[in-house]
């Protein structure tokens, strides 16, 4: 999911086309990701670090975007009564 969400977003200065990610070796506290654009005039490449929290807000975002209308759960702290 953080893959499509790189692809959709992450850009190489202005340029317009999507690159392409692929997930690199696993990296401690980190998702090491390789992004490459062949715009028309170079190839460039770059490395994006996701972190866990990063990547859970990401899936969080999907989530809630998927279901439009859900409550969010009630925290265990509420009282109800």
């Amino acid at each position: 999911m953080v893959h499509a969400h790189l692809e959709r977003t992450e850009r190489h200065g202005r340029c317009r086309k999507q690159p392409y990610a692929r997930e690199l070796k696993p990296t401690p506290g980190v998702h090491r990701f390789k992004l490459e654009c062949s715009g028309w005039q170079s190839t460039s490449s770059w490395v994006r670090d996701v972190t866990p929290s990063e990547a859970a807000a990401v899936v969080r975002a999907f989530v809630d975007a998927a279901l439009p209308g859900q409550a969010a759960p009630s925290s265990p702290d509420t009282v109800t009564g």
